[in-house]
């Protein structure tokens, strides 16, 4: 993800990484997406918010 201004956050993935990501079996990729989605739900509230403004552009 790219934002234009200088607010936000950009990264680059790679072509290997993606296919390396493509070759994981649909039950590894789940667990991971799970897991993430679990971590997130353990953070608190105020640590959330300022994630999304992050990842909005506010801040």
């Amino acid at each position: 993800m790219t934002m234009k201004s200088n607010k936000g956050f950009s990264y680059y993935v790679s072509q290997e990484q993606i296919n390396d990501y493509r070759n994981w079996p649909l039950e590894r990729r789940l667990k991971w997406l799970l897991l993430s989605n679990k971590m997130r739900k353990l953070l608190g509230s105020k640590t959330v918010e300022l994630h999304d403004a992050f990842r909005s552009g506010k801040i």
